[in-house]
């Protein structure tokens, strides 16, 4: 028994350590490094917003797959094998000289770090009890989303002072430390938990068939492109150019909205574990995203204050931690046998819809490039240009709030 602890925590430990630098880099590109990509490969908004969204495409669409492989061969193996592909893909990716291997390398950065999170999803949920998943599932976001707070202001600092490429070599070869570390504790893991396989194509159609997890399916994906679509690609972008922040400033108001989701996600799985519900957390988060939407529209076309994009980044950053909730309750709502299967598949609508968003959005600032102004090799968009990408979350958002509430109650708590 007191082996079994010890695993449990040293395994825990590697694999979030992993998973802090698969949060890292979808942070990081473009959204931090925007301005330093188009300028160096002479790229438009929409691809820059396409190098985001084919990694979030990427990572979604394997999803499916690498839950089937972790419900199939176990969590552990799986697990192993994303790791050192992800950070072999990073290191690559500092090393990319013309925008074909920039493509190529943050593809695989997307398809490993999707491999990542599913076999993670399966090792939690055999090594913990169900009714304690949603603790260590916040505990594991935590963790990851801390990766993501070093995307923001600390990478910022970190590219200002040796660049980009070193800053990503660095993180690639760190990524790669941990990922061989994690090897020695294989075998031992699988000894001591129990990991009870399925068959893929049966664990699949099982998910497909279950009609109560359509509506998580659709608001949860909403819910949070809408955070991750300025988190990741315009939060700073629109800063520069909407309020000519500098860069500095600009990564440091996405820093604090990470640090806040981070925080948050913490207390949402907390407060679902304390009261045994799901369902108000997802409506209040649901609710809070429409609101801040139409902030950040409303500011804007009227206000134009710092002040109230941070607030609206911050309510962005609280909604969005209610994502662990979501993925308890579409969890909950399948057996514990496809459970990576259930999580990975809800995981990828939640990419591809928000790889779609995000190219949606970079072809709507190239729409009005005709009034955009370069300066120095940057391209500066117009306010009208983050408007429409305002009124296109704004309708998203709505569609989210609105599906939310038939989602069935999972938790303990329910009557």
């Amino acid at each position: 028994m007191e082996e079994k602890k010890v695993n449990r925590g040293l395994l825990f430990i590697l694999a979030n350590g992993v998973y802090f630098f698969s949060y890292f880099h979808r942070v990081a590109v473009p959204g931090t490094i925007f301005n330093e990509i188009q300028s160096e490969f002479l790229l438009s908004a929409t691809a820059v917003a396409g190098l985001s969204a084919l990694t979030f495409f990427m990572y979604g669409g394997i999803q499916i797959f690498g839950g089937i492989m972790s419900d199939r061969f176990g969590g552990f193996r799986t697990f192993f094998m994303g790791s050192i592909l992800l950070s072999i893909s990073s290191i690559l990716f500092s090393f990319s000289y013309s925008p074909a291997m920039l493509f190529i390398t943050r593809a695989f950065i997307g398809l490993s770090a999707g491999i990542v999170f599913t076999s993670l999803i399966k090792i939690l949920s055999i090594m913990y009890k169900p009714e304690d998943f949603p603790f260590y599932l916040s505990i594991m976001s935590v963790l990851g989303y801390t990766g993501g707070v070093f995307a923001t202001f600390p990478l910022e600092r970190a590219v200002s002072f040796m660049g980009w490429r070193n800053s990503f070599l660095l993180a690639g070869l760190l990524c790669l430390i941990i990922a061989l570390s994690f090897r020695p504790f294989m075998k031992s893991a699988r000894r001591s938990f129990i990991q009870k396989t399925t068959f893929s194509l049966r664990a699949l159609l099982a998910v497909l068939k279950n009609k109560n997890s359509l509506p998580v399916i659709v608001s949860g994906p909403i819910n949070f492109s809408i955070y991750f679509l300025f988190q990741t690609t315009l939060g700073a972008k629109h800063l520069q150019d909407s309020f000519n922040v500098t860069p500095a400033r600009a990564a440091f108001f996405t820093f604090i909205m990470m640090i806040i989701n981070t925080g948050s996600v913490f207390l949402s799985g907390y407060t679902s574990k304390l009261i045994g519900l799901r369902r108000p957390i997802i409506r209040i988060a649901a609710g809070v995203t429409l609101s801040a939407s139409i902030l950040l529209f409303f500011n804007i076309s009227f206000i134009y204050s710092t002040k109230l994009v941070l607030f609206s980044y911050v309510l962005l950053a609280v909604s969005a931690a209610a994502a662990p909730v979501f993925i308890t309750t579409m969890k909950e709502m399948n057996t514990i046998e496809v459970a990576a299967t259930s999580v990975g598949f809800l995981n990828s609508i939640v990419y591809i819809v928000l790889s779609l968003l995000v190219y949606a959005a970079g072809r709507i600032l190239d729409v009005f490039s005709h009034a955009a102004v370069e300066i120095a090799g940057i391209i500066i968009y117009p306010g009208f240009a983050y408007r429409m990408v305002f009124l296109v979350c704004i309708m998203l958002a709505v569609c989210s709030f609105l599906v939310c509430f038939p989602i069935k109650e999972t938790g303990s708590g329910k009557q």
